[in-house]
């Protein structure tokens, strides 16, 4: 069934076996109940009443024409049953992604000479070591302070505290990731350092989910944009929290940060980002640099997404942890928290299961480990950190709920010359134009890199033939996406499963598409032969009708078409919320310390603990907030 469905979707030139072979593999990773979901689905198509519902014939999938499959897929892309359009998202992601990035022997795919796409550069030689880590020989061991997670906020963390001569031991689910590992493999990236293989997303896949899952966290695969909270949003924060300052009472913070950091504007463009630059400008729009945590970037990047494999990202990896192990801290790979030890309203330590990788990379015997030590860390992210505390006694209205995703869709602006928006430095430009639409609601107009796979995946699907033709252009296409200040809330599951229920709301839908279609007047100034949206059914306007009154037109029509669940293609790679700060315990689950409320010792310092979402992109803030909680941490 595998095969017939990536014979459906997939260009006729692909390696069928070696994609369907990378597809089944990444079917192992998904958690239990989703592969159940999708066997289920999978025996629908297996019999003869979806086709008879959706195409008036009876039988199998197998037994269809190609064209009649099409057209099977087609129906369930636009049907008004959500559960079918779902069924159609989790195909034409997974054929979509591995028709472009699945790896055969030689470690290419057969489809990147038809689209221009050059694959890993020769030139990776970075100069930097892997963070040295801990492998523990004890089950039990002692401490000061454990720190439950290694990205922006924990890495933070462990830096400040062991640097004010604290034991400390951060423990780290993902694997560890050593930059001479860093193969510029789209395949193997998404594999090894994302959250659930990249596969993670909403339940009913409205919104695919990008979060970091390795040590370094999201800062090794993130695009280095160190933005940090605008005043508005700050004093709305203040508002929102009962009165907690996350206005002038973090400058010191963000300083701090900034400077380990190096965050600097960026000092040079690719082409996609230059895009948005003249495009902005011509149409007398805000522009400028994004401030970011890299230098020295020439034509050699374009892989941040990957890790970086020339050394020039301070990511908390080679900044904050190489400082924290420094100054006698122990940070230790696979290492998965079930639960932080409490006992009388007083945290005692965590218990953990460690997953031991041999040095070939093969899975070893896993082993159980307790750490005892009175204060515990948890920044495990907003996906993680309410699991965690839900499963070691926390109790609150508000665990898990709240999650802002900062829902994220985008335009491909086609041009006459190669634009390769997976060529140069990344995600150098923004235009904040629309970010205050309303009460400091918005979207922020950003570029993004995108590599075969990813194009696979969000490229709106028409049948095989008209993907092809997307993907055999993409090297000439620019990558502009809205990044939306989001209102409507979503949730985390507590019960041991993690899921994530989100929907755009109107509200938010609203701004989203308002920015979509300025983000289409931006390309058309840049001079942009045609913009196509990420809608199941794609809209596409050419420069022949894109005068003013085509244009207002096309937004109009954007605006109609809406967002719907798995209508839009939607993504997101800021998740925040789920533990939100409040000074009132029965509005919030941490205080203005950052320390859970009702548990001594206990705190969080990640982006869960936001009071609303932060319009921007997050990691500094996280950041800041980490050294704030740490700070006051160290001087108990």
């Amino acid at each position: 069934m595998l095969v017939s469905l990536q014979r459906t979707f997939a260009p006729e030139a692909s390696d069928i076996a070696t994609a369907a072979e990378a597809v089944e593999r990444a079917l192992l990773l998904l958690a239990p109940h989703r592969l159940a979901e999708l066997r289920a689905l999978l025996r629908l198509l297996d019999g003869p009443w979806l086709s008879l519902l959706l195409i008036g014939r009876p039988a199998r999938f197998t037994a269809l024409t190609h064209d009649q499959r099409e057209r099977l897929l087609l129906a369930m892309s636009d049907s008004h049953v959500a559960p079918l359009r779902t069924g159609f998202q989790a195909f034409k992601r997974l054929a979509g992604f591995m028709a472009y990035g699945a790896l055969d022997e030689n470690r290419r795919n057969p489809m990147w000479p038809h689209i221009g796409y050059a694959g890993p550069r020769s030139d990776r030689q970075c100069p930097s070591t892997a963070l040295p880590l801990t492998t523990l020989g004890s089950a039990v061991i002692d401490a000061d302070v454990v720190v439950v997670g290694s990205g922006a906020g924990g890495g933070v963390a462990a830096a400040v505290l062991a640097q004010a001569g604290k034991r400390v031991v951060v423990l780290e689910s993902g694997p560890a990731s050593d930059p001479a590992q860093f193969d510029q493999l789209e395949a193997n990236a998404f594999g090894r350092y994302y959250l659930e293989a990249a596969l993670c997303s909403s339940t009913d896949l409205g919104v695919a989910i990008l979060a970091g899952a390795c040590v370094g966290g999201g800062t090794v695969v993130n695009w280095c944009t160190s933005l940090r909270l605008p005043e508005v949003i700050s004093q709305q924060w203040t508002v929102a929290s009962g009165g907690v300052n996350f206005d002038f009472g973090l400058a010191r913070h963000y300083d701090a940060v900034s400077a380990r950091l190096g965050v600097e504007p960026a000092a040079s463009h690719n082409e996609n980002n230059a895009v948005l630059l003249r495009g902005s400008r011509a149409s007398n729009l805000h522009a400028g640099n994004v401030p970011c945590n890299r230098s020295g970037c020439g034509e050699g990047c374009g892989y941040c997404g990957f890790g970086c494999a020339y050394g020039r990202k301070r990511s908390v990896a080679a900044t904050y942890l190489l400082d924290a192990v420094a100054a006698g801290a122990r940070v230790v790979a696979g290492a998965r928290v079930e639960r932080v030890l409490v006992d009388g309203g007083m945290t005692r330590g965590v218990d953990a299961i460690v997953a031991h990788e041999s040095m070939a990379g093969d899975q070893m015997p896993a082993t159980s480990l307790r750490v005892n030590a009175p204060i515990v860390v948890v920044a495990a992210g907003s996906l993680r950190t309410p699991g965690i505390l839900a499963r070691s006694g926390a109790s609150s209205a508000h665990l898990g709920r709240h999650l802002y995703l900062h829902p994220t869709t985008a335009a491909f602006g086609m041009f006459e010359h190669p634009v390769e928006c997976w060529n140069g430095p990344m995600q150098s430009a923004y235009s904040d134009a629309f970010a205050d639409l309303d009460d400091g609601y918005g979207a922020m107009i950003e570029a993004a890199p995108a590599h075969p796979g990813l194009m696979g995946l969000a490229l709106p699907w028409r049948g095989r033939a008209a993907h092809a033709a997307l993907m055999r252009d993409a090297r000439f296409d620019a990558a502009l996406i809205v990044l939306t200040r989001d209102r409507g809330e979503g949730s985390v599951s507590l019960d041991g499963r993690d899921d994530v229920t989100y929907r755009v709301s109107p509200y938010d839908a609203g701004h989203m598409l308002r920015a979509l279609a300025g983000l289409t007047d931006i390309l058309f100034a840049a001079g942009a032969t045609k913009v196509t949206t990420l809608h199941t059914d794609p809209l596409e306007l050419t420069i022949d009708r894109a005068d003013a009154a085509g244009r207002r037109s096309f937004g109009e029509a954007i605006a109609r078409r809406g967002a719907g669940s798995n209508r839009l293609g939607v993504f997101s790679a800021h998740q925040m919320g789920t533990c939100r700060t409040h000074a009132d315990p029965a509005r919030g689950v941490v205080n203005a310390s950052g320390a859970v409320h009702g548990v001594r010792g206990l705190f969080v310092a990640d982006a869960s603990v936001f009071p609303l979402s932060s319009g921007v992109n997050p990691m500094l803030t996280i950041m800041a907030l980490a050294h704030r909680t740490a700070s006051l941490i160290a001087a108990m």
